[in-house]
């Protein structure tokens, strides 16, 4: 039995996008963990749009069925809905490239990990901003979500370690900037 919990096409950030999720009655009592948690749980390993929140009973276990669509390609999970644990994540069958592509892709990139570096970063709203706060003289821009609601890029080294992670919300323009190796945020205002 599946119930649903969350449809449509939500922001999936940090600060949820001002997501609104309904938390499902607790008709099994095999459920430890709220939807938002299993959500949240699903975002740290990729952030995107939400497409879907399930909460499905089985005969032997109970989780969280999540969708997510990310620069394009829609990624599954299943949270347990006891432990919070990932029981399943990937990419959906419809979206996984071809090996060749794969390949191709790495080859013609000189950041494999991060290969997502905007072309016209500068036309950004948020750049100056971003500059003004952050020295980015070592740092290279990976465009994670960019979409008509918001754009989410992190700021990596060369060994591809995260140290900044940026979230302009388009149609208010307000941006935040947050210091990924423990100073938290700094930078929240509008540009």
């Amino acid at each position: 039995m599946n119930k649903k919990i969350l449809i449509g096409a939500v922001a999936g950030t940090v600060i949820f996008g001002g997501a609104a999720i309904v938390g499902a009655s607790d008709e099994n009592k095999n459920v430890e963990i709220s939807a938002q948690q299993a959500l949240q749980t699903a975002l740290e390993k990729t952030e995107g749009f939400v497409q879907e929140v399930d909460l499905s009973y089985e005969d032997d276990e109970n989780y969280y069925e999540i969708e997510i669509e990310s620069n394009g390609k829609d990624y599954g999970f299943h949270i347990d809905a006891v432990t919070g644990e990932v029981l399943e994540q990937g990419q959906k069958p419809d979206d996984v490239q071809n090996d060749n592509q794969i390949e191709d892709d790495q080859n013609n990139s000189n950041n494999n990990q991060y290969p997502n570096e905007p072309a016209n970063l500068i036309s950004f709203e948020e750049y100056n901003a971003i500059t003004g706060q952050v020295n980015t003289d070592d740092l290279t821009f990976h465009l994670e979500t960019d979409n008509q609601g918001n754009r989410i890029m992190f700021l990596v080294d060369e060994d591809g370690k995260k140290h900044y992670k940026t979230i302009f919300i388009k149609h208010t323009n307000h941006l935040k900037i947050i210091d990924l190796n423990g100073g938290g945020q700094i930078y929240d205002d509008r540009v």
